[in-house]
């Protein structure tokens, strides 16, 4: 297109090919040629254009108006007159007012304007992750997780706080969740969106609030508040600590968990993790409209165990996580989960994020903190805890038995057992029953694991015995010397001879001997890696009470660490194989 410096295009006059009317005026724009004068009728013209163009593709015009436009702005102010250079800096802020509509990291960077101390532009290297996923999420379906994690104030929350913000920007018939561990810190966040709403910037970038003037709410309490005109079922924006009821309460648009741990004091309460995972999928996860939504976590990792890890391993189990492009993100090969372990050390032993810890101070954190904290909660690389030594990172696995050379399984034929039967009513029956491998290591194959009355398990003891062909058991018996001969009795009934059964009698401490066995636990058995069985299953709860059994803190029930501790010493090491006889030549 061919026009005289000075025309100024109004939207009667726009050509109707308006991609390639903002590119002709992109190129006067760069001109040197060009009068600054002239630039800035050209810039009334462009903005002009920008609008049409969002009423047709509003992600298309924000992103040609972020990534081209906003560019030659910014070095026209730079290199403008004196007298020229507050006129252009008025049309690039205009132009950042614009891009913030439908662009997240444009709308912090709008908000952030005037700050004295502002946030995402000290740290938007480190935060530019999580700032695109979430970005991401408000037009992308198919993106239903987001996990982050990064180290103690790296700012996660205060971008979902700014992200809750700029969704009800986005339209008022939005509602969202929030989560944490404390009212303080649910409703600190909540304070905050509300008076970011009530801003004249968000005015500037959403007009609809202009009507509003400050006052955008219909009703308003710190945890709970709905927006003027609003269509949602009781609240746009529902702020809980993790104890807070969210009965009958609605998200559509995202639910929120933010810190939903205190921090190190936490960090072995098995019970609190417990307790909040069964709430996740009991309630929390339940708490959605019909329309598709997103659940963001973000945290730090302080536990192996902790729900944003294990919520990593869930998603994995669903659809793989490969890397990316970001050596700090992973994506699953669906593209439903994105996950973003941010460390404070780099591969290279380098800070991620200077402005927060310069590389001293990384370093000298890295050696003055536990080897354990420093992992989880500035690495994001949770271990297990001191103390947890059966903890499912320090054990070896297989994904299938042992194979030799002609594909044939390479194991002894007959399956070996252990059988720790329940002492009290809150005890587990724990039979863990493994296959000898040609290579001398021992694979769990199956195991009974339930808390229920012995008289309830002996046909299902019986069933697992013939099922995995097990040719010697050792019961762990120092009350009822009738339990062999009763399970022996019932093998019989059924037609199977094959298993030889033994009591073993224990006077050595449990803990003790746990201890003693822990070595040959973690050296000679394999387990079956986590994604191949259910969490439900005897096998899952088997190795999650394994796990968690800890020589450093009170454990409630010790009853898988005990039966394979006997699988460990009895059958492994032998003490229950009885040597064979051998004849001897006598002299006198």
């Amino acid at each position: 297109m061919n026009y005289k410096i000075g025309d100024k295009i109004t939207i009667k006059q726009q050509p109707t090919n308006l991609d390639s009317t903002f590119n002709d005026i992109l190129s006067v724009l760069r001109s040197p040629k060009i009068k600054e004068i002239d630039k800035l009728t050209w810039c009334d013209s462009i903005l002009a254009i920008l609008e049409e163009m969002y009423k047709k593709d509003e992600l298309g015009s924000v992103k040609v108006a972020k990534h081209k436009l906003i560019p030659i702005l910014e070095k026209l102010v730079e290199g403008s007159k004196i007298e020229n250079m507050a006129l252009f800096f008025d049309y690039y802020k205009r132009v950042y007012s614009f891009c913030a509509r439908r662009d997240f990291e444009s709308f912090v960077d709008y908000i952030e304007w005037n700050m004295p101390k502002k946030v995402l532009a000290n740290r938007r290297e480190y935060l530019k992750p999580l700032v695109d996923a979430l970005n991401r999420c408000a037009f992308d379906s198919k993106l239903e997780y987001i996990i982050a994690s990064y180290p103690p104030s790296s700012a996660k929350t205060y971008l979902t706080t700014m992200f809750s913000a700029w969704a009800f920007g986005l339209s008022i018939n939005n509602s969202i969740i929030r989560l944490s561990y404390s009212d303080e810190l649910a409703l600190g966040a909540s304070r905050t969106i509300k008076g970011w709403l009530s801003s004249p910037e968000f005015a500037e970038i959403f007009p609809l609030f202009k009507l509003y003037n400050g006052k955008p709410f219909s009703t308003e309490k710190e945890s709970d508040w709905t927006i003027k005109n609003s269509y949602v079922a009781k609240s746009n924006h529902i702020a809980r600590s993790r104890g807070g009821s969210v009965t009958g309460e609605r998200a559509s648009f995202a639910i929120i968990l933010d810190d939903m741990l205190k921090g190190a004091e936490e960090v072995n309460a098995i019970k609190i993790h417990d307790d909040m995972w069964n709430k996740w999928k009991t309630d929390w996860i339940n708490r959605k409209t019909d329309d598709p939504i997103t659940y963001i976590f973000v945290g730090t990792q302080w536990s192996n165990t902790d729900i944003l890890n294990k919520i990593i391993e869930e998603r994995d189990s669903y659809s793989r996580l490969i890397p990316t492009d970001n050596k700090f993100v992973m994506e699953s090969e669906d593209h439903s989960t994105v996950v973003i372990r941010v460390p404070l050390l780099d591969e290279d032993n380098h800070t991620t994020c200077p402005f927060l810890y310069s590389q001293k101070e990384a370093i000298k954190l890295k050696e003055s903190t536990d080897p354990f904290l420093f992992s989880c909660v500035y690495q994001q690389n949770p271990i297990a805890p001191t103390g947890r030594e059966f903890d499912d990172t320090l054990l070896l696995h297989f994904e299938e038995l042992p194979q030799d050379e002609y594909g044939n399984i390479a194991c002894n034929k007959g399956a070996v057992a252990t059988l720790d039967p329940a002492r009290k009513g809150k005890d587990n029956v724990s039979m863990p029953i493994c296959r000898h491998g040609y290579d001398d290591f021992y694979y769990l194959v199956d195991c009974l694991f339930q808390q229920k009355p012995m008289t309830d398990l002996y046909d299902d003891i019986v069933d697992k015995i013939i099922a995995n062909n097990v040719i010697l058991l050792v019961i762990e018996n120092n009350t009822d010397t009738s339990l062999p001969k009763l399970i022996e009795e019932k093998l019989h009934q059924k037609g199977y001879y094959m298993c030889e059964i033994r009591t073993k009698y224990n006077t050595q401490p449990k803990e003790q001997r746990i201890k003693d066995n822990r070595g040959i636990v973690r050296s000679r058995i394999k387990f079956k890696d986590k994604l191949t069985y259910t969490p439900n299953s005897d096998y899952g709860r088997f190795m999650y009470n394994l796990n968690m059994y800890s020589f450093d803190y009170p454990n409630k029930h010790d009853d898988a660490p005990d039966s394979i501790s006997m699988m460990a010493s009895e059958i492994i090491m032998g003490k229950s194989i009885l040597p064979k006889a051998k004849p001897f030549k006598r002299t006198f």
